[in-house]
């Protein structure tokens, strides 16, 4: 038998490689962030703010701390990263330089307070979103915004990115100061090593796959730094006068703002003057992990519980919040790479953030150690990484409309700020809709009353008339949200029947279908309601219900002819009604006087005729007596002789809805008959009718005795199913069409 210790040792070598895998992708990750943590810190706290750099890297790190940890700790997808994204950072950073620009006097403390409650603020309140939208389930709300507007947010952000990055380096805003700062020696000085370093670092992640790449070209750039600066022999103090280190003392240690100094000394009226930048930051953040979270769904192949994955980001996020740092999520680039990695699922997320936890109390040091143009490259970087794959890339991705807006937004951020490419972003998005909405149909069905029929079988001479005259009645049948910028294309299309050769006599307007209408829609069916008056018609509404009610009662308040319009139950009634009028206006209305009479009409003339009719059983039933019932043997065919039937089937709840009525002249439960099925629907004498019965027995045996005659009855059958099957045949068509 094996040892014990052969038996554990291969399971020991798979643990210590996977440990090792996660302390290895956890010292990539960490140092990922703290390259990140002081390049974002240094964005946001420069100019009067600059006092601020080393507690600002300190919850910048230990944000980072906070998100790896809890949602290593807590995603169901166990290998997912955390981290603080630069998008929200963009965005803060235009926040907080117009809340600092607004302040009457800019103290450096005051401002460095500031900045901290504009940090606070947005990530409680991303958080705080986060979790009431998980709660709610609403994990979906992405998917309602345009693919083109968070795009171009996204660009935009980009822009900022750089914007701040040249702030940074210049320590100048606007256009015009920037550009004349350029021409300073001392700032090209700075701004040549931030090129070189962005476009290293972009060369690095996009011609190498491995994940020492940028972790290598940030170590290198800053050993190259200090190695240059030593080699010259000019003291580190004078290289910070000059700029290339931050403004920032050397000595303490981890520094984290005082929640009371923050309340108290930060100027409220600044941040609240930025609310709506600052309201733009958690719909960005969820746009963004959203997205995250679809890419690791195509990635991983398999579903990502979004509304768990918000709550629990929410939740982080309100606790970096109430210590002042910057909101965060799962990152896509980062969990990909653990995943490639096999860094062992939550303990890739767990090395992260205890690499970064190590740093924290070098915090100080790190923010007056790192050179200004490694932070400043890093945002280059980043922001022409989000310019290229969200404005410039999706040139052969998206429609011309699309990505049409996606260059208009970022020039609206670029031109007038990020708060106007917001309203261009979400006024396209409206218009977007707007526009993509009232190009769908909202006409489910136009068609004739030769077309669609109601489900009333009528005797031969009725069915003729209405074969010959149905296009004196015109049916639409409407869907959707009927709204301006849909309501047009029912007013047209009713003009355009209108205008035809033959106007209808008889116009149906369906209703069922419609979720709702605004008060432009109303309009319509007023100037519908006066065309239907001016050319002399009648119209109809379906169904009964309160849509439909408001509609009449608006057309009965606009148009002096009364009534506007007919109200019927639904659409079947509708129909069943215009044809009515269609029969009796051409005097089409008396039904056949006998049973004879309808076999003719039928059949035509046939010596045996007579004979049919005494093979056939005479019946006389009362209205309210039922004829058939619903799951009983079908052994029998009907012929209506005078009065009426309504066929019916019973839906859950005890209601009823009818199927089919027939009047003098229909046959009954030929279907069934054929089959040799049972009946699937109920028949209910409505008006005191005279049948004409056939059992299968009297069938069977005229098939023996007298083939002639059985000849007759399966015409007679065959003569109504053809009828039938040709309008449901049109209806296919037309559906179809």
């Amino acid at each position: 038998m094996r040892s014990l210790a052969e038996q554990w040792w291969p399971w020991m070598i798979v643990t210590a490689r996977r440990h090792f895998s996660s302390l290895m992708f956890g010292l990539l990750a960490g140092i990922d962030g703290l390259g990140t943590s002081v390049a974002f810190a240094a964005l946001l706290f420069s100019g009067p703010q600059a006092a601020g750099l080393a507690a600002g890297v300190s919850v910048m790190l230990l944000s980072c701390v906070v998100l790896a940890l809890h949602v290593a700790w807590r995603s169901c997808h166990p290998s997912s990263i955390a981290q603080v994204q630069e998008t929200p950072i963009a965005i803060l950073a235009t926040a907080v330089t117009a809340a600092i620009g607004v302040m009457p006097d800019q103290d450096p403390g005051r401002a460095v307070a500031t900045t901290f409650a504009v940090l606070g603020l947005s990530t409680v309140a991303t958080g705080l979103l986060f979790h009431v939208l998980g709660r709610l389930r609403l994990g979906v709300l992405v998917r309602f915004m345009p693919y083109s507007v968070i795009a171009g947010f996204l660009a935009g952000s980009g822009w900022l990115l750089l914007n701040g990055a040249l702030m940074m380096i210049t320590g100048r805003s606007g256009f015009g100061d920037m550009a004349r700062a350029l021409a300073e020696p001392q700032i090209v000085g700075i701004l040549l090593p931030s090129l070189v370093f962005a476009a290293a670092m972009s060369a690095a992640l996009r011609l190498s796959s491995s994940a020492f790449a940028a972790p290598a070209v940030m170590l290198a750039s800053v050993c190259l730094f200090y190695l240059a600066v030593g080699a010259a022999g000019v003291p580190v103090e004078t290289i910070r006068h000059w700029g290339w280190l931050p403004q920032a003392a050397a000595g303490g240690s981890f520094q984290l703002p005082s929640p009371i100094e923050v309340i108290t000394r930060a100027d409220w009226h600044a941040v609240f003057s930025v609310l709506p930048i600052l309201a733009s930051v958690p719909m960005i953040a969820m746009a963004g992990l959203l997205l995250n979270i679809s890419g690791l769904e195509v990635a991983a192949g398999r579903e990502i519980d979004a509304n768990r994955e918000l709550k629990i980001a929410g939740e982080a996020n309100m606790v970096v919040g109430l210590l002042g740092g910057a909101s965060g999520f799962t990152g896509l680039g980062m969990t990909l790479l653990s995943d490639r990695l096999r860094a062992g699922g939550r303990a890739a997320g767990v090395a992260t953030g205890l690499v970064l936890m190590l740093a924290l109390p070098f915090a100080t040091q790190l923010a007056a150690g790192v050179p200004l143009f490694l932070a400043a490259g890093l945002m280059l970087m980043l922001g022409g990484e989000l310019l290229h794959d969200w404005a410039v890339a999706t040139r052969h991705k998206l429609p011309r409309l699309e990505w049409a807006i996606i260059l208009l937004i970022v020039l609206s951020i670029i031109l007038y700020g990020f708060m106007s490419g917001m309203a261009v972003g979400l006024g396209f998005s409206i218009v977007t809709f707007v526009y993509n909405y009232a190009r769908l149909p909202v006409i489910r069905l136009s068609a004739s009353g030769r077309d669609r029929r109601s489900s009333t079988d009528r005797f031969p001479a009725a069915n003729h008339l209405l074969e010959d005259k149905g296009d004196l009645i015109h049916v639409i049948e409407l869907q959707g949200y009927l709204f301006f910028g849909t309501v047009e294309q029912v007013v047209r299309a009713v003009q355009r029947r209108f205008s035809a050769d033959c106007p209808p006599r008889l116009l149906l307007l369906d209703l069922r279908n419609v979720s709702g209408m605004d008060s432009a829609a109303f309009a319509g069916f007023v100037k519908i309601a006066n065309m239907v008056r001016q050319h002399e018609a009648a119209l109809l509404l379906s169904p009964l219900s309160d849509l439909s009610e408001a509609v009449l009662q608006r057309m009965e308040n606009a148009v002096s002819h009364r009534p506007a319009a007919l109200l019927a139950v639904d659409l079947d009634h509708a129909l069943e009604e215009a044809e009515n009028r269609l029969l009796a206006e051409f005097r089409c209305i008396g039904e056949p006087g006998d049973i004879a009479a309808q076999l003719v009409e039928r059949l035509g003339a046939h010596p045996r005729l007579p004979d049919l009719i005494r093979a056939m059983e005479r019946q006389e039933c009362e209205a309210g007596a039922r004829l058939m019932a619903a799951g009983e043997a079908a052994d029998d065919v009907f012929l209506l002789g005078q009065g009426r039937v309504t066929v019916q089937i019973r839906l859950a709840g005890g209601r009823t809805l009818r199927l089919r009525s027939m009047t003098a002249g229909a046959v009954l439960g030929e279907v069934a008959f054929y089959l040799g099925g049972r009946r699937t629907a109920d028949v209910i004498v409505e008006e005191r009718a005279t049948l004409f019965r056939l059992t299968g027995r009297t069938v069977r045996r005229l098939e023996a005795d007298d083939p002639v005659l059985a000849t007759l009855v399966h015409r007679l059958l065959a003569a109504s199913l053809a009828e039938r099957l040709a309008l449901a045949n049109r209806m296919v068509q037309l559906a179809n069409a």
